[in-house]
């Protein structure tokens, strides 16, 4: 009985029946239905004016003896008549029946009721009296439980209710879509335990079985009928920024999403977690006619997933810490407690390794041991306190001016070691000298004042003979010896002629017990140490004589990097390894470089493991490691740096990986010219045990300080990047930055594109004029490249430049500007105008050629151009970074009658006195200068300054970057030669600059509208200016008589033809 009274089609026909009793009673209210007391009052109506004119007739005629019987028969006849009377005229009654006195109470004069109604009588005289009937009283809504309308009513509700209930049973009978699925069919998906459901076209569930009911809380019929879309789905995983559920996209004619993941609550306190997977129900004609969707219930594998990921969590935080306190005990089994230096013991592992690869390789090895002079009396006099402060900065300094791959150790008390791999002894003799100028020169944040110490330096290196690294020491150790012997503070290499070491001088030296004289450094009797200059970002150099570098591989204990499971290496190659590792990491921070880290799969190293054995492997190995280091050390990969070596270490990492480092890196652009240089030397095959062994390369790239500031985060980000890079294809690579990735992949688009620039003629050239600042004349112009892209229209040449230079194409740039160029001449020889000259950058990259020089002359010649009409403009940076090849190549341009020029002077590390070593014509001063010349009295007096010492050098002085009045006023009072810049005019195209040499009046009237004055300096800029020259002045006599070349300030920012 209750589930026929809760069941959905009872409860229909009920509202159904109520609906119609609604419609009846609101049609009552309407007036729409008969009114009972209407009828009822017309009724009596006709009674009273029936018997009236029956009465009347009577009274006529003279019949009173029938008014009684007439009376009597009416109330007898009608039941709504309770009495009747006649009364006279006069009031009094003259017939009555039915207890008229009693209910009657209208007066004569009152209108009559519904209940109490009179007629006038009359006879032919006039009114003979009144006829009085008393009615009952009308129906009222009391009485309507007894009304006939009330019985319709109640009848409606029944039958209805009957009726609907019959009716609505066979119409959903009829029309319920459940119906067209076999009960068998039913009773099979019942059994599923997948959720399922069928939807027709317009989102509403035609079926669904009973797992999926279960699911959602709800009865099966419960959902059929409803939207799909109304039960409360939340998409748990969302690719896309659509909330549509996946059926619903292919109601839409969309593709299905995969792998969707929903979460549902319904009917259920807990919402539950669901796999998704939906098919098309296809009709004719291809339309779909519905959706067949399967849920699978993942809730309880989420749930365990969950579980596992804060078991997970809680593991990786307790490797965290174990390799946090493996780090720790490594530094203390590897490090000496005091200086944070290797310890003896891990100097001498990682000596012996890089011995052995010395004699394998056929390299050079070198060593030098460091001995603070004097350091007893710096104990007895200051106390032990104050002389681990000196061991500490010593320490500190000798890290500071070694290189990433050298070792630096502590060998005992105030004496250390350094191990500098592929150097010579005369190169190591230039590093040692300058570790030994930095420690004399001393640093008072870090020292106490009242001291100041000196070091001496002994240096050796791999000789015929030396079988063990411990030679090389004793051999450091015995030039150590006479250094200290000769007079402490120097720099002594070893020979067969040295005398063997016997005792040593302790005498201490104080500050304030020493003259100037005491320190003064003493000249060496074994070989002259040259001066070392610093690079342009006062990193200390790499080497002085333009040598390239490497950092041998090793092969790397995977449990180190915590990336790779197999164990390969030893503690020896661990410590080695991690030493180099950690100081291009300080390196790059303390010089504000970044180093990169390339994690190389190549698969057929586990198959030659797997098929030929660890032997051959090993082999291959490193075959595959020399090869990479011999294209690292080519001079186009050099080049790429800018630098005169590349820094780098090929190591081994698990099976099938290799590491490559790359230390002070100014970009990250270089990197994925490295990268494709890495896949063009793999393409080669390799032979091992007389196979040709083919190999397949996947790099990842992980960059310092951007990916991470340790090793193991950039080794484990870098072979996130490299199994990344595997999914992309056969031979690939990926940064683990997005930004640095989209950057090379751009780069490698631009590069792609840049070989075919040239044969698709997308280069044009812009001139820029340069103006006699005394005249206004336009003196010469300057040829600057521009590359037009067919797609992305106008290429920034710092965008591109570096490109062709790190590509090599730069040389085929350049041939192509200066034959335009003597193109251009020729038209502008034809149109009048001879003796304009026009200048071409050369970029550094250029000056690693040294047939540079002739090879110009060589196309000035084939072209037929003079050489004096086309300048050559060489940047500051490539003086300095190729001062050989560049003095070289200079010499022979200027004595084939070619102008030079220096760009971008004062950006540099050259000072003025380096000028007179170099053929130039020209010195252009930079913008940098420039822009600051009107409001800074410093800059005022450098410009002074540089434009004084060139002229007496005989030097034109070219301002760049010229772009106010008042800066050009300026230069003129200074006495500058010529001027560059917007101010003038632009960059322009070869059209544009016949028709401003046509006409430059303008440029005249404004530079020849002013009259040169010394006096427009204010008396304290002109007092700076010369203070300012006179002080450069003196540093050139002092340095120019010692032939020195004063160390840099600041950083170079090179130039190239694009400027």
């Amino acid at each position: 009985m209750l589930k026929f009274i809760t069941s959905p089609i009872t409860r229909l026909s009920f509202s159904i029946v109520m609906l119609t009793v609604s419609l009846l009673l609101v049609a009552d209210l309407l007036g729409l239905t008969p009114d009972a007391n209407e009828s009822e009052l017309q009724t009596r109506k006709v009674i009273v004016e029936s018997l009236a004119v029956q009465l009347s007739g009577n009274i006529i005629n003279d019949q009173f003896d029938n008014i009684d019987n007439t009376l009597r028969s009416v109330v007898i006849r009608n039941d709504s008549v309770l009495s009747a009377a006649v009364r006279l005229a006069s009031g009094d009654l003259f017939a009555a029946t039915g207890l008229h006195d009693k209910n009657w109470t209208l007066q004569a004069d009152d209108p009559s009721t519904s209940t109490q109604v009179h007629v006038p009588l009359v006879n032919k005289q006039g009114r003979w009296g009144n006829v009085e009937l008393r009615f009952k009283s009308l129906n009222t809504a009391a009485d309507f439980l007894q009304s006939s309308q009330f019985l319709v009513i109640l009848f409606m509700s029944l039958a209805g209710f009957v009726v609907y209930l019959l009716f609505l049973k066979h119409s959903l009978k009829e029309l319920n879509p459940d119906a067209v699925i076999p009960e068998r069919v039913r009773a099979a998906l019942d059994t599923l335990t997948e959720g399922l459901l069928i939807i027709d076209e317009k989102d509403y569930i035609v079926f669904t079985n009973t797992s999926f009911a279960d699911k959602t809380g709800l009865s099966t019929n419960d959902l059929i009928g409803k939207k799909s879309s109304s039960l409360g789905w939340d998409r748990k995983e969302r690719k896309s920024d659509s909330d549509k559920m996946p059926w619903l996209c292919l109601l839409d004619g969309e593709e299905l999403p995969v792998d969707v993941t929903v979460r549902l609550k319904a009917g259920l306190k807990e919402a539950r977690t669901l796999t998704v997977n939906a098919s098309p129900i296809i009709a004719t004609g291809e339309k779909v006619k519905g959706v067949l969707v399967t849920f699978d219930d993942i809730t309880g594998i989420e749930s365990k997933n969950e579980e596992l990921n804060r078991a997970l969590v809680k593991l990786e935080s307790s490797q965290r810490e174990i390799t946090r306190q493996n780090k720790e005990l490594e530094v203390l089994a590897t490090r000496d407690p005091l200086t944070n230096c290797l310890n003896r013991r891990s100097l001498f592992q990682g000596f012996d390794t890089l011995y052995i690869e010395a004699l394998d390789h056929n390299e050079e090895l070198s060593c030098i041991m460091v001995d603070i002079d004097h350091f007893k009396r710096v104990n007895d006099t200051y106390g032990h306190s104050v002389g681990d402060t000196v061991i500490k900065f010593l320490a500190n300094l000798l890290i500071e001016y070694s290189r990433p791959n050298d070792l630096v150790g502590r060998f005992g008390g105030e004496e250390f070691v350094v191990v500098l791999p592929a150097t010579t002894i005369e190169e190591g003799a230039v590093i040692a000298e300058r570790m030994r100028k930095a420690i004399e020169a001393g640093d008072k944040d870090k020292m106490p004042k009242e001291i100041n110490i000196t070091s001496s330096f002994g240096v050796s290196s791999l000789v015929d003979g030396v079988s063990a690294p411990g030679e090389l020491v004793e051999h450091a150790d015995e030039a150590l010896y006479v250094a200290k012997e000769g007079g402490r503070n120097r720099v002594v290499m070893w020979s067969d002629d040295l005398p063997k070491s016997s005792s040593q001088n302790t005498e201490p030296v104080v500050k304030q017990e020493v003259t100037q004289a005491s320190v003064q450094v003493q000249p060496t009797p074994v070989t002259e140490i040259k001066h070392v200059s610093q690079s342009p970002d006062n990193r200390p150099p790499l080497e002085a004589d333009g040598t390239e570098r490497l950092w041998n591989g090793e092969i790397i204990p995977p449990e180190k990097t915590g990336v790779h499971d197999v164990g390969h290496g030893n503690s020896t190659e661990m410590v080695l390894l991690f030493d180099r590792i950690d100081q291009a990491i300080k390196r790059s921070h303390r010089y504000n470089t970044q180093a990169a880290v390339l994690v190389l799969n190549i698969d057929a190293l586990q198959k030659i493991q797997d098929t030929m054995g660890m032997k051959v492997a090993s082999k291959l190995t490193k075959t595959i490691s020399a090869r990479l280091k011999t294209a690292f050390r080519d001079t186009d990969i050099i080049s790429i740096a800018k630098e005169n070596e590349m820094l780098f270490s090929v190591s081994r990492m698990g099976n099938n990986d290799l590491v490559i480092l790359l230390a002070d890196l100014d970009d990250t652009d270089i990197v994925t010219t490295i990268i494709q240089r890495i896949f063009a030397i793999q393409d080669e095959p390799v032979e091992v045990e007389g196979n040709e062994i083919y190999l397949t390369t996947d790099i990842g790239v992980s960059v310092y300080p951007i990916d991470g500031d340790d090793m193991d985060t950039l080794i484990k980000k870098a072979s996130s990047a490299m199994r990344a890079s595997k999914t992309m294809g056969r031979n690939n690579y990926r940064f683990y930055s997005n930004d640095i990735n989209k950057h090379s992949r751009h780069q490698l688009r631009l590069e792609a594109d840049l070989h075919h620039a040239l044969d698709r003629d997308e280069f044009i050239i812009h001139y820029q004029p340069k103006v006699d600042i005394k005249t206004g004349d336009i003196s010469s112009m300057e040829a600057l490249i521009r590359w037009r892209h067919p797609q992305l229209g106008m290429v920034n040449p710092n965008d591109f430049i570096p490109l062709a230079e790190q590509t090599g194409l730069i040389h085929e740039i350049t041939i192509w500007v200066i034959r335009e160029v003597s193109k251009q001449l020729n038209i502008w020889k034809s149109a009048g105008h001879e003796m304009v000259k026009v200048a071409v950058n050369l970029s550094p990259v250029q000056f690693h050629n040294p047939n540079l020089g002739d090879n110009i002359v060589e196309l000035f010649k084939e072209l037929g151009v003079e050489n004096n009409a086309i300048e050559v403009e060489i940047t500051e940076s490539a003086l300095m970074q190729n001062m050989d090849t560049a003095i070289g190549s200079l010499g022979k341009l200027h004595e084939a009658g070619v102008h030079i020029a220096l760009d971008d002077f004062g950006t540099g590390y050259s000072s003025l006195s380096c000028l007179k070593d170099f053929p130039l014509n020209t010195v252009k001063i930079d913008r940098s200068f420039i822009i600051d010349l009107v409001d800074s009295a410093e800059y005022t007096a450098l410009v002074y300054a540089i434009i004084a010492m060139s002229k007496a050098l005989s030097l034109k002085v070219v301002a760049e970057g010229v772009e106010t009045v008042e800066e050009l006023r300026l230069l003129q009072d200074m006495g500058c030669d010529q001027i560059q810049g917007y101010l003038t005019a632009k960059p322009m195209p070869s059209n544009e600059v016949l028709n401003l040499m046509s006409d430059s009046s303008s440029i005249k009237r404004l530079v020849t509208d002013h009259v040169s004055d010394q006096s427009v300096l204010p008396g304290q800029v002109a007092a700076t200016a010369v203070s300012g020259m006179l002080g450069i002045l003196n540093e050139f006599t002092e340095t120019a008589l010692q032939g020195k070349i004063i160390q840099p300030e600041n950083k170079n920012s090179s130039s190239t033809i694009s400027n």
